[in-house]
This record gives structure tokens, sequence and C-alpha cells, in this order.
């Protein structure tokens, strides 16, 4: 694996980041009503059972094996990635698919029916989400930055032959 270093640093970032952030929400925020931060911004501890954006709500089984099935594939990419931008994406997507299948293997109520923390909650969004989720994001955004970049560098002409 080409970039594996920048792919694993990224990943266990995220992973220790969102772990940290979810014990503290998780002691925090227990027992507590939405604590406003600023603008539409609060925290609310909330389990979330199903996928994201509340897609299938009352199969956290069948979400947790999707889960699997995209860290499957990200390991696949991770062994082609060819730039260091890409390697930072891929780790981005591993380390948060890692971070929420986490709490869906080893939260109540039990292996993968683990209800995953979230405690980030943009009222102007109206769900709830975690550092892991802000970091499946992120990787989508970078990941797209890469497809364009790549794109770009394709339909650059090449010198002119005489």
């Amino acid at each position: 694996m080409r970039h594996g270093r920048t792919i694993a640093g990224v990943a266990l970032a995220v992973l220790a980041a969102d772990a940290a952030t979810k014990a503290v929400a998780t002691h925090a925020l227990a027992g507590r009503g939405a604590v406003h931060v600023a603008g539409d911004l609060h925290l609310l501890l909330y389990r979330n059972h199903g996928g994201p954006a509340g897609l299938l709500p009352g199969h956290p089984v069948l979400v947790s094996v999707l889960a699997l099935v995209a860290l499957g594939a990200m390991v696949a990419v991770a062994r082609v990635v060819q730039t260091r931008l890409g390697a930072v994406a891929v780790g981005l997507m591993l380390g948060g698919g890692l971070g929420n299948l986490a709490d869906r293997l080893l939260r109540a109520p039990g292996p993968l029916r683990g209800g995953v923390v979230d405690w980030i909650q943009p009222r102007t969004h109206g769900a709830s989400m975690n550092l892991a989720d802000l970091s499946l994001n992120a990787a989508l955004a970078v990941g797209l930055l890469v497809l364009l970049a790549g794109a770009v560098r394709a339909r650059r002409p090449g010198p002119a032959v005489s």
C-alpha cells in the first residue's frame, strides 16, 4: 500500500477523536435536554439505531452489515489509492466508519444492534451527528476534489509532437 501510513494515521486520529468526544458527550449530556451553543447549533445526546439521515429505522442489523460491506470496500480502495489527498479521503472514511461501527458492535442492546452516539444537532439540519459522521462527510468532499483534480489533469493536452 503506497500511502498506508497516511491512511492509517488519519483513520486512527479520527477514531480516537470520535471515541473521546462520544465519551465526553455521553457523560456531560446524559439526562439533559438540548444545550444551546451558538446560533442554530445545539448539543443533544441521542442514540441512533438506524442509518444516516434516519434511513432504515428499525433495521440496526442491516445497517451494521452495510457498514461492514462499506468498510471492506474502503479497504479495497486503500490498496489502490494513488495520491496523498486520496489517502486522506480514505483515512477519513475508514476512521468515521470504524467509529460508528464500534458503537453498533459494542453499545447496548448488543452486537450489530447498538446505538451510535450522536451529540451534535444543528437545528437547520434536523438530524443529530457526531465526529465520525463529520469525518464521513469530509471524506466525500475530499474524494470529490481528488476526482475533479484527476479529471482536470486527464483533460490537459500533452506536449506537442512535431
